[in-house]
């Protein structure tokens, strides 16, 4: 049993790394099925939309899967969420959400069910089985608004660990513009929705944190200042 409990209305920090660090996601297509679980298994009629990618798993052209994966979205949208995704971020060995529960035991269920779809994909790809992410996934209630702020911006700056380096943690960024391109760029974040308003079905809540800011500049600016201001003692995990 976790030491915290999932409670519906409450927001959380999501982390699951794979075992042994393995960088699984710096495959693109590895990426993108990720994402894809990240929309399926968020509905209460997920079972019925990975069942029926399952049942016609063999299109001849990337357009016929699109048809089908569009046809398994419907049937997903046609149930109740289970969480609120309000932000995330995909590296090599792990990702990264901040997620409010909405259906009671809807967050356990949902992040089962997104790692067990990337474990078949990977597998099936790769010609093995079992796990490809270390034991439980890592979670931590989020207890102040404080903390839900500065942890959207800890998850949107996480692709820096590879763009500028892990020492940006230490050293900081001395021109954070120079990074900036990079990071709305990369594809397996939300930052770009947050910043550019780039259109993302994956999220919604996301208004608790937008709300609390003037505009898209001033979120941007927050992102900029806290380069220069940061601590990661407080998003230890469980």
């Amino acid at each position: 049993m976790r030491k915290t409990p999932f409670v519906p209305g409450e927001y959380y920090h999501i982390y699951n790394r794979t075992i042994l660090s393995v960088p699984e996601f710096k495959e693109k297509n590895n990426c993108n099925r990720l994402l894809q679980a990240f929309l399926l298994a968020n509905s209460t009629k997920s079972g019925q939309a990975f069942e029926y990618l399952r049942n016609n798993n063999k299109p001849v052209y990337e357009a016929g899967f699109a048809l089908l994966l569009n046809n398994a979205l419907e049937i997903a949208r046609g149930g109740e969420k289970l969480v609120d995704v309000l932000c995330y971020a995909i590296m090599p060995d792990h990702y990264h959400l901040l997620i409010r529960e909405v259906k009671e035991k809807g967050a356990t269920e949902f992040i089962r069910k997104c790692n067990i779809s990337i474990a078949n994909y990977i597998n099936k790809t790769k010609n093995r089985r079992g796990a490809i992410f270390e034991g439980r996934f890592k979670s931590k209630h989020i207890d102040s608004n404080e903390y839900l702020r500065h942890l959207s911006l800890y998850i949107h700056l996480n692709p820096l660990d590879f763009i500028a380096g892990k020492e940006w943690r230490e050293h900081k960024l001395e021109n954070f513009n120079d990074y900036k391109n990079k990071l709305l760029n990369y594809p397996w974040s939300s930052l770009s929705f947050f910043l550019n308003n780039t259109p993302n079905d994956i999220i919604s809540g996301h208004e608790t944190i937008t709300s609390q800011f003037k505009n898209r500049d001033d979120y941007e600016f927050y992102l900029k200042s806290w380069t220069n201001d940061f601590a990661e003692i407080d998003l230890f995990l469980e």
